[in-house]
């Protein structure tokens, strides 16, 4: 015997109807903690999924609860900085350099949030040693994006082979004219005298100095050995 959709949505319908009724009945507290209830599995499973994106992107924990907000612009220097940043990050090259702790890392994973594309460069060389033929692919990735942040440059040496990657990377972004941001401890030469002055051309950044006290200095709390991240 055939079930007509008609006869399905009536039924539907008087379900739904039954339980309204049912609900309308209830004492006026135990709506409240029914309504109150749904709400906070509505906020927790967006949440969740909210997580779920973040760790795809790159976004840590440190960072699920940080926006642009929540970046304390206190002092000139700062607002000069916040306002570089997040200005300019997705028309022009940028250079943010400054000791760990003093939110560097912060404005980048608000660039995150707003769709820019993030990697550490350890991360970049382990992607390529992890499978060596994947080392085109890889180039053409971090490339072409619309525009990367590049982080935690300057932490180790380097072998020949990555300084080589590095720049391929950089050279593909320059002929592609893709806007990117490197973010790193060392001062412009500094890093001009590990990686080559061939990048710093191609880049022609502009250099945001991030040089008041570490945050973390300040707290008097200890760096994470295995990530070091900024503030």
């Amino acid at each position: 015997m055939s079930v007509k959709i008609g006869d399905i949505m009536t039924r539907f319908e008087q379900t739904m109807k039954e339980q309204q009724e049912a609900f309308d009945a209830l004492p006026e507290e135990e709506k409240k903690r029914i309504l109150d209830e749904e709400y906070r599995k509505e906020e927790q499973e967006k949440r969740e999924k909210l997580i779920t994106l973040y760790d795809e992107i790159g976004i840590t924990p440190k960072f699920y609860d940080e926006y642009w907000d929540t970046w304390v612009a206190d002092t000139p220097e700062k607002k000069k900085a916040f306002k570089t940043v997040k200005e300019q990050a997705w028309n022009t090259n940028l250079f943010l350099c400054g000791k760990s702790g003093t939110g560097k890392t912060h404005l980048a994973m608000c660039l995150t949030k707003d769709g820019a594309t993030y990697q550490r460069l350890p991360d970049i060389f382990r992607e390529v040693r992890m499978n060596f033929s994947t080392e085109q692919k890889v180039i053409n990735n971090y490339g072409t994006v619309k525009y990367l942040i590049i982080d935690e440059i300057g932490r180790q040496k380097f072998t020949p082979f990555e300084k080589d990657l590095f720049f391929e990377i950089i050279d593909k972004r320059w002929n592609y004219q893709r806007p990117t941001t490197l973010i790193t401890n060392q001062d412009e030469k500094e890093f001009t005298e590990e990686y080559g002055k061939a990048i710093v051309d191609r880049l022609r950044p502009i250099i945001v100095r991030f040089p008041w006290e570490s945050k973390r200095e300040k707290l008097n709390l200890k760096s994470t050995p295995i990530e070091d991240i900024d503030f």
